[in-house]
Formats: C-alpha cells, sequence, structure tokens
C-alpha cells in the first residue's frame, strides 16, 4: 500500500513538474513518408535553435517533444526547402497531418490556435505571391514593342490590386487577432526579398497594436521584447524627422553657423542673405565629397555671377589637410570650420549622418532643396538662375 501512494504521488510530482516547464508536444501522421527525419527548432529573433528530431516511422508517425513556458515560435522542418512554422505553448499538444512531399501546402492542424492562424494566414500569402510571380512570368514571356508597354501599365495595374488586397486582408487579420502570437509573425511577411507587405513606419499603428496586446500578456517573451524595442526605434525615428522637418524643412530659415575660416575670420552663414547659397558639408579626408567637387566648381564658375554663393563647412580634423583639399580642389569660396571632426557643433544642429550632404537655400535664408548633387545640383540652379 505505501508502494502504490508513493508511486501516486511520484506521478502527481512529475505531472506538476512538467506543468510547471511547459513540456508541449508535436505529433504528426504524414503520408508518402520514406522515414526520413523531421526536425524541430526554435525560431528567435537572430538564430534558429535546433529542440528534437525523430525519424518519422512506417507508418508514417513522429512525435517531438519540447520546452515552452511561454509562446515559442517553432520551424518544423523536413528539408530546407519543406517546412511549416508553428507556435508552441506549454502544455500544447500539436497534431500535425498532411503530404511529406509538399508539407507546407499540404498540412492541417489541430491543438494551437495561434498555428491554426499561421497556417491561415500563410495560405493566403502564398497564394498571392503564386499569382504575383504570374504577372511577372507574362510580362518576362511578352514581346517588345508598343504593346509591350501597355502590357506593363496592365500588368503593374494588377499588381497593385493584388498587393493592396494583400494588405488589407493583413489588416482585418490584425485587427481580430492582435493579442495572438500570430500576428507578430504577419506584421513581418514579405511577397519577396526586401518586398515588405507592411511598411513600418507606414503602418505603425498595426505594430503599435500587437505590441501593446503582447506585451500585457507576454511582457518577458524575448520576441514580444524584439517587437517592442522595434516599435520604440520607429518613434524616435519619426520623432527626429518630426523635429527634422520643424527645424530644417523645406521653408524653414536654415540655423545660424557662426565658425572660423582658414584665416581665423568668424563667418556667418546669414551674411549671405540676398544670395542662393549651397550649404555644403564635406572634409579633406572624404572622397565623395572630393569627388563632388569638381561638379560644385563648374556650378559655381556658371552661376556665381548670377548670384550663387556656396558656404562650405568642414569635418576636418587638421587645418593641415583642410587647406591642402581646398587648394589641391580649387574651391574659391567661402569656408568654415571648427576641426573637431564630427564632433563639430554644426553635426546636430543640421542632423548631418554623412558626408557630403548639402542644402540649397534661397535669399531669404530659406531652405529650398536638400543632398544636390551632380545633374540635380545643375537642373535646380538652371531652373533657379538662368
Amino acid at each position: 500500500m505505501k508502494n502504490i501512494i508513493l508511486f501516486l504521488s511520484l506521478s502527481v510530482v512529475f505531472a506538476y513538474c512538467n506543468s510547471q516547464n511547459g513540456l508541449f508536444e508535436i505529433k504528426g501522421t504524414l503520408i508518402n513518408s520514406n522515414e526520413e527525419w523531421i526536425h524541430i527548432s526554435e525560431m528567435t529573433s537572430s538564430k534558429i535553435i535546433p529542440i528534437d528530431s525523430t525519424r518519422i516511422s512506417n507508418k508514417g508517425e513522429f512525435v517531438l517533444k519540447g520546452l515552452a513556458n511561454l509562446p515559442k515560435f517553432i520551424l518544423l522542418k523536413l528539408s530546407e526547402r519543406n517546412y511549416i512554422i508553428l507556435i508552441a505553448n506549454k502544455n500544447d499538444v500539436i497534431k500535425i497531418t498532411g503530404d511529406t512531399r509538399n508539407l507546407s501546402n499540404t498540412y492541417d492542424l489541430n491543438g494551437s490556435n495561434d498555428s491554426r492562424l499561421i497556417r491561415e494566414y500563410m495560405r493566403k500569402l502564398n497564394y498571392t505571391i503564386k499569382e504575383k510571380n504570374k504577372i511577372i512570368k507574362t510580362f518576362q514571356d511578352s514581346s517588345k514593342g508598343t504593346k509591350r508597354e501597355s502590357l506593363k501599365r496592365e500588368l503593374e495595374d494588377m499588381y497593385n490590386m493584388l498587393l493592396q488586397d494583400q494588405r488589407e486582408y493583413t489588416f482585418k487579420f490584425i485587427e481580430d487577432n492582435s493579442f495572438s502570437m500570430a500576428s507578430l509573425f504577419v506584421l513581418y511577411q514579405q511577397l519577396g526579398p526586401k518586398n515588405p507587405i507592411l511598411n513600418p513606419e507606414e503602418d505603425l499603428k498595426y505594430f503599435e497594436l500587437v505590441d501593446s496586446n503582447l506585451t500585457a500578456l507576454y511582457p518577458t517573451s524575448p520576441p514580444v521584447q524584439a517587437l517592442n524595442k522595434h516599435v520604440t526605434q520607429i518613434r524616435e525615428k519619426k520623432y527626429q524627422k518630426q523635429l527634422f522637418d520643424q527645424r530644417l524643412g523645406f521653408g524653414t530659415i536654415a540655423p545660424e553657423i557662426s565658425l572660423p575660416s582658414p584665416t581665423g575670420d568668424t563667418i556667418l552663414l546669414s551674411s549671405l542673405r540676398g544670395k542662393y547659397v549651397l550649404l555644403d558639408f564635406w572634409a579633406g579626408w572624404c572622397r565623395p565629397c572630393r569627388i563632388e567637387n569638381p561638379n560644385l566648381v563648374a556650378n559655381y564658375k556658371k552661376y556665381h555671377n548670377k548670384g550663387f554663393e556656396i558656404y562650405q563647412v568642414s569635418l576636418d580634423r587638421t587645418k593641415e589637410g583642410w587647406l591642402k583639399a581646398i587648394e589641391d580642389d580649387k574651391l574659391d569660396w567661402y569656408h568654415v570650420s571648427d576641426l573637431k571632426y564630427w564632433n563639430s557643433a554644426v553635426v546636430p544642429l543640421y542632423q548631418v549622418q554623412g558626408i557630403p550632404a548639402n542644402f540649397l537655400l534661397d535669399k531669404e535664408g530659406r531652405i529650398i532643396a536638400r543632398n544636390l548633387r551632380g545633374n540635380n545640383l545643375k537642373t535646380k540652379l538652371a531652373e533657379i538662375l538662368d
């Protein structure tokens, strides 16, 4: 009797520990199996971590196990191109059926609502990708000439309608399932490489909706924390852009610059009012800047007598390097620098992220264009001064 009681007690303890450890199972019955291996791995934001693997039985059956105290994205894989995505949570028993020859298009499941939602979304997405590829192939197979141009416009319209349909489906999916980890997965889906369905900046409200709801449910989940970090970065980027547009947007007065020239005289940017001024950020050590300088010289010679001036701010570190670059490139206009490299006061003032960078100012000192280089500068100056 004591042995029976001990056995029952141990059974309860074992079951409790499994529950606490978040044991999940993925069971399957697949047709057309050749007793190949099947694997599960956890998908994180930075890597794929193997969890378990087994050989499919001669009856097409398999059982895989893992631990998940919080929902995990699971890759169930037969080969590099034959896999599906699941979401496993503690105590889940997910049952899979399908065809090993084409698992992603044939599988069905029960035991995980999040995984079912992923399957539902991916079927729609795979259909859209298939139709997109048909459109591309139709255009590639078409003959050249005027008919090809009209066909191109027609196919572009079809493609845009297809994309918009997928976007609207995605919007509704997220709104209906914003408390599901499946929506986090959906946020980052693509029609192809570098062709995302959602734009994090334009469609930020959907990212915020999923972030808010999932953070409330799973605050310690690494995927949810990664989403929260991403949303925070997008907000900060939008905020910085708003600040940039308020201070450096078209029509705003360019912030004052007061720096020494090579001779030590302080030259104010505002002292050039009454002329069209190219405010140019560069450095002698910057190869792209040096390549662009001959274009500045040509435009300066052509338009200086018509009211065009250049105010060039250097991010050099040494006076010697700065002066040598001015002499070598024959830069006969206004030059200033505090020789503080990227610690120069002008860097945060004008939010300079890289050089060359420039702003074109009108006679009142208002910003009317940004980052004009090559023919773009020539075209703009011709539009204004010719």
